[in-house]
């Protein structure tokens, strides 16, 4: 199975994470021709539990919560019957806020915005799935595992008291993760959490692997994403460069 991370779908926003909406419908057609996309949920319980999952699914995924997802994604995506799952930065939910300091070389204050409290119920109201990036979008490695779990409940809580259902899958920040920051996602009440590996790492329920589509990804490209065969080779690659 592929599971496939994007960040943003915007016009003209030159930065890697973010695909441009004609590139996006491109690859949102060839995936619907497959027919064989499917949402997070029908594989939670495979990917809690270890079991199999069945070969040549796709599931599409996105973190940060970009006020775009609303704007470009969602509408290509319906038009082509696609499900998608995305993960929130449960502090801009806050009345407090948090700045968009994580995007590299661009200000906060120039951050593209997130999405809304009325915009993220009106999705869900729509069947769009939602869980948590964190409160902040730290590099959840960077803090101590008490702390780390202070965040993680934080945020989940928040999250599942916006939509009114349980909140039980995580994205990590920048896909980074280690062995107390999977012990605190345990601990937290998470069923699994999300990782986007760079170099080769422990797999579970807690660093379930996806593959990263960026800016300027083309066809040729996408293809060798979406087939079962590159996480694995790509774990290869990392092996033997480790």
């Amino acid at each position: 199975m592929a599971i496939l991370c994007y960040h943003s779908v915007a016009c003209g926003w030159d930065d890697p994470v973010s695909v441009e909406p004609e590139d996006f419908e491109r690859q949102c057609r060839r995936l619907a021709r497959s027919g064989r996309v499917v949402p997070l949920s029908a594989m939670l319980d495979r990917l809690e539990s270890g079991r199999e999952i069945p070969a040549r699914r796709t599931v599409l995924t996105f973190d940060d919560g970009f006020a775009d997802y609303a704007h470009f994604a969602v509408p290509i995506m319906r038009r082509y019957g696609l499900p998608a799952a995305m993960y929130l930065v449960a502090g801009s939910l806050t009345p407090e806020g948090v700045p968009v300091n994580w995007i590299t070389g661009l200000p906060a204050e120039q951050a593209p915005p997130l999405l809304t409290v009325e915009e993220i119920k009106d999705l869900r109201a729509q069947g769009w799935e939602f869980g948590s990036h964190t409160m902040r979008h730290a590099d959840l490695r960077t803090l101590g595992e008490e702390e780390c779990y202070r965040d993680l409940k934080e945020s989940r809580e928040i999250i599942s008291d916006l939509l009114s259902e349980s909140c039980d899958v995580l994205a990590y920040p920048f896909g980074r993760h280690s062995e107390h920051v999977r012990r605190a996602a345990r601990k937290a009440g998470y069923r699994i959490a999300l990782a986007l590996p760079e170099e080769p790492e422990e797999r579970g329920p807690f660093a379930v692997s996806r593959t990263g589509i960026y800016r300027g990804n083309g066809g040729l490209t996408f293809e060798a994403k979406i087939n079962p065969a590159y996480a694995a080779v790509r774990r290869l690659r990392q092996r033997l460069a480790a």
